[in-house]
């Protein structure tokens, strides 16, 4: 079976209007860039992932300031960009504009679907709980992974979520993970899962879970310093990671564009 590729994005916050900052950081910008560098590799994705955290604020002029970009992405590649929902997208706004449904009136109905890249099936998640900075799936929507599992794509499955399984490395407080992590993992547990990519904390972080790996992308937006146990430490950068599935196995290269990682904001 043949290598594929594919980029996963994350984070990337926008918001209203390019030249808008957070904290001196301009996410808009940070995405172009990710773009370039993309784009000067001796790859052709076979798709690219957006695991989550879309806008910064959920707004309605953010959904169109990414809807730009996200237009710029599928004519530069030319292949399908799947987007996931993180806690600080809404559900509603997201549906109108960047999914042409201007008659969805639900912010409760959880956008969560599969897709088949090749001989993968992608399963992306939606762990977005209105109001909450963690997560969580739900029964209802881990019965629908099982039933989806059942049926396995020739060249394995590969699940997508904003929040991680797992935390980042130095014990903090919190850090604000997927809440029912364990019953995730059980229904995980009865297949072969290639790998969960997920986003949210801003750092890359890897490690195995049930049975399979589990792994962040850099951030698209900013990054985190993951050497701050208190607190959050909040720098200017942007990255991705590149996934490859070989011989039945993800393999997974975190790319860091160049720069300084400049202290923008603590909290």
């Amino acid at each position: 079976m043949a290598a594929i590729s594919f980029i996963h994005l994350t984070d990337t916050h926008f918001l209203p209007h390019s030249g808008n900052d957070l904290h001196g950081i301009d996410p808009a910008r940070n995405l172009r860039r990710v773009i370039a560098r993309v784009r000067e590799m001796a790859v052709t994705p076979a798709c690219v992932i957006i695991s989550g955290d879309l806008s910064n604020a959920g707004d309605p002029a953010s959904y169109q300031h990414f809807k730009t970009a996200l237009m710029e992405l599928q004519e530069t590649f030319g292949v399908p960009v799947l987007l996931g929902l993180g806690n600080h997208d809404r559900r509603l706004p997201f549906r109108q504009i960047v999914l042409n449904e201007p008659e969805a009136h639900d912010e409760s109905i959880r956008y969560h679907y599969s897709q088949r890249i090749g001989d993968l099936r992608i399963v992306v998640l939606d762990s977005l709980i209105p109001g909450e900075i963690h997560g969580a799936l739900g029964d209802e929507q881990l019965a629908w992974l099982a039933e989806e599992l059942g049926d396995p794509a020739p060249g394995g499955e590969l699940i997508v979520l904003n929040h991680p399984v797992l935390p980042r490395g130095l014990p903090r407080a919190q850090d604000y993970l997927l809440a029912d992590a364990a019953e995730f993992g059980a229904v995980l547990a009865k297949h072969r899962i290639l790998g969960v990519l997920a986003g949210h904390s801003h750092v890359v972080s890897a490690a195995p879970f049930a049975g399979t790996l589990a792994i962040t992308a850099p951030a698209a937006g900013f990054f985190f310093d993951p050497g701050t146990p208190d607190g959050l430490r909040l720098l200017d950068g942007a990255g991705f990671n590149l996934c490859t599935v070989r011989d039945g196995t993800l393999i997974v290269n975190p790319i860091i564009l160049p720069g300084m990682q400049e202290e923008r904001h603590r909290l």
